[in-house]
């Protein structure tokens, strides 16, 4: 597999960014009948660690409002923010997670506010940073930092995934943040 890249990529003025596949979130959702406004029931409850324990997303929380440029780096060789004239700021490993419908999305807490169907086929249809991979389980590697781009060094976050035959064990630190200060802004 190759690596990809979006560019100009944003937060939605919320400090915050979610990988993963939204409609598995969305079966989860309706499986242990969780109310539309999924940020307040993850934020109140125990239900927002079990998703990211069982892989069902990778929360980036402390995240700045920047334009982000965004790899999503499948190759198994060396990541982008891991070469030299790059800056590698954090890197958190141990995150898990799950593909079912063939396709994993870069997106933000708003969408969390009301989270259905209609939502997630707004989503699906207005978020950019995606990538289709095939159904299975992954190890995810978050690096975050600076990448040399036309204009300078950008804010960049790297998505390592391998493909795994099962369900890795969950081992990150939740309570870490993902601010990264940048040159540019």
């Amino acid at each position: 597999m190759a690596v990809v890249k979006f560019e100009e990529v944003l937060n939605d003025l919320v400090n915050y960014f979610i990988l993963g596949d939204p409609d598995l979130l969305l079966q989860y959702k309706e499986e242990h009948h969780l109310p539309n406004d999924l940020v307040t029931e993850f934020t109140t409850s125990e239900e927002g660690d079990n998703v990211v324990k069982e892989g069902i997303m990778v929360p980036l929380p402390g995240i700045e409002n920047y334009p982000y440029t965004i790899y999503f780096n499948l190759s198994g060789e060396t990541p982008e923010l891991m070469k030299e004239g790059n800056d590698l700021q954090i890197k958190r490993e141990g995150y898990i997670l799950k593909v079912a419908h063939e396709s994993v999305y870069l997106y933000t807490i708003p969408y969390l506010r009301d989270y259905t169907a209609e939502k997630v086929r707004l989503l699906k249809k207005h978020r950019v940073a995606n990538i289709a991979l095939p159904n299975g389980w992954y190890t995810v590697t978050v690096l975050g930092g600076q990448t040399r781009q036309s204009m300078g060094l950008e804010p960049t976050f790297e998505f390592v995934m391998t493909a795994v035959q099962e369900q890795p064990e969950y081992t990150a630190d939740m309570n870490l943040g993902f601010g990264i200060t940048s040159d540019e802004y």
